[in-house]
């Protein structure tokens, strides 16, 4: 196959790819858990006082993205594919033959994700916001670092480009400011050796760390700490408030051991796959290849969890933990130049670190894994590239990934053929000036794609504003599947209906 033609399957790749990751974007319905709040005044003032928190980069993407409907559909559908674009061009590590394989590798793996992870990061639009976004710019910030070690030039406008690109990257979440500020300050201490790129890493861990400054200024955190729990009991300390240092710190790592690790194989084979792959093929490039077969051990933990979902046990965080830690000793263990062995440690590493921070609260959630799931994919791709660039192997990545893709894509036209028929139904009910409006819900609502429905008085009057719907007009929401046969409706799923009148009155019957 001539280099041209290669060149122009690769383009048509991508394109295809662009196409399915936009209209995921435009499928997904704003949720009322916060994008409708975001969508109106009261999110704008939540993120120009940092009311909520300092995330003042991810709260603008929200604001953006709930208020103007073509940016939710191009900066979540962008970056959707822009993550697997960086990954691959990451680590193809400038040999074209790499990236389509890398590249169809990386998408296939991260819409593997469980559901759940799913419904935080690429079926919520405020969450999209947050995670994906800035796992995108992570991703773009490390690009900018390696082709700053590789071409070493025009170093002041790096060092400026740096900057500026570090502080908006720290200004998405708390827990990832802290991992760019180490990241950056590895970078700074790495160059007393590299003195040409000194000013361009210190650069980015001064942006860094103002990001961080900023980022905990907000008064949320003072709250955090001094009462233990902020935000109406959404984020809670892990330890009570005013314990010492070594009394805290014991806490915190409890937490971080005995939940946060084991936590990455509930759900989903998303975490436990990539790391299976590094710990086999780790040990078989090494000097003790009949270790390979602890590869087994991840996928082995992640049924013994998921078999239970119990990761609370002692043995059920051990398991965790030990799979943490085969891959650390495949990744040490293998045979290669020690500057690759010490950058795919660093990157490794970067994966349980990022989730440290989150051992201060109580807080859970399937979106913190998002980043970190990444990086295991990334880490699984670069020791796999033999077999991936083989034919075989880019046919076999090529399919899975173009399955996938239209397994959610299918799920994203229902859920926008429900959503079209909302709004049609929305405009007749408003034009008419009818008093009660029925709406169907899609079948994967709460299942693929954050709520889509109020649950009380508060959040009907910001679905009714943010919809354009008056006030005094009663809201009859049918349950979950109702689309499949709407605009009828049978008498079970008007006997499930959710019901939110604007005042206390009598309850609708079924209409003849």
């Amino acid at each position: 196959m001539t280099q041209r033609r290669k060149a122009w399957i690769c383009r048509a790749v991508l394109a295809a790819a662009l196409i399915c990751y936009l209209f995921i974007a435009w499928a997904v319905p704003y949720s009322c858990t916060d994008d409708l709040q975001w969508g109106m005044e009261q999110g704008v003032r939540w993120w120009k006082y940092g009311l909520l928190n300092g995330r003042y980069a991810g709260n603008l993407c929200a604001v953006l993205m709930c208020h103007f409907p073509p940016v939710k559909v191009l900066l979540m559908g962008g970056c959707m594919f822009a993550i697997p674009v960086l990954m691959a061009a990451l680590m193809a590590r400038g040999e074209r033959e790499k990236f389509l394989p890398m590249f169809l590798a990386a998408s296939g793996m991260i819409l593997l994700m469980p559901p759940i992870m799913w419904i935080e990061v690429y079926g919520w639009v405020s969450g999209f916001g947050n995670y994906g976004v800035s796992a995108a710019v992570f991703l773009g910030f490390l690009l900018l670092v390696r082709r700053a070690h590789q071409r070493r030039d025009r170093l002041k406008a790096r060092a400026a480009l740096l900057f500026g690109w570090a502080l908006v990257m720290g200004l998405f979440v708390e827990t990832l400011s802290l991992l760019f500020v180490g990241v950056t300050l590895v970078l700074g201490l790495y160059s007393i050796w590299d003195r040409p790129l000194r000013l361009t890493y210190w650069a980015g861990f001064a942006g860094a760390v103002l990001a961080a400054a900023l980022m905990f200024s907000n008064g949320v955190l003072a709250e955090l700490l001094g009462q233990g729990t902020a935000l109406q009991g959404l984020r809670n300390l892990s330890f009570p408030p005013g314990s010492g240092p070594l009394a805290a710190g014991v806490s915190i790592l409890k937490w971080y051991f005995h939940r946060l690790l084991p936590i990455a194989f509930l759900r989903g084979v998303h975490m436990a796959l990539p790391m299976a792959a590094i710990v086999a093929l780790g040990f078989w490039n090494s000097r003790v290849r009949p270790l390979a077969v602890l590869g087994l051990v991840p996928v082995g933990t992640f049924f013994l969890i998921w078999s239970t979902e119990d990761y609370m046990t002692w043995y059920h965080a051990a398991a965790g933990c030990l799979c943490w830690g085969l891959a650390f000793l495949a990744l040490a263990a293998m045979r290669c130049e020690l500057e690759l062995k010490i950058r795919r440690l660093l990157l490794f590493l970067a994966a349980p670190l990022a989730l440290l921070p989150l051992a201060a609260t109580t807080t859970l959630g399937q979106r913190f894994y998002f980043l970190p799931t990444l990086i295991l994919i990334m880490l699984a791709m670069d020791l796999a590239a033999p077999l991936l660039t083989a034919r075989a192997g880019t046919w076999a990545a090529g399919l899975a990934a173009a399955a996938l893709m239209v397994m959610w894509g299918y799920r994203g036209a229902v859920a926008a053929s429900c959503t079209l028929a909302r709004n049609a139904e929305i405009r007749r009910v408003v034009e008419a000036g009818e008093d009660r409006l029925i709406l169907p819900t899609d079948r994967y609502d709460r299942i693929f794609w954050a709520t889509r429905n109020p649950w009380n008085m508060e959040y009907a009057g910001y679905f009714r504003k943010f919809c354009g719907i008056p006030e005094d007009v009663t809201l009859i929401f049918l349950p979950g599947g109702s689309d499949k046969n709407w605009p009828d409706y049978t008498p079970e799923q008007w006997e499930n209906r959710w019901e939110l009148a604007p005042s206390d009155g009598v309850v609708p019957t079924l209409p003849q």
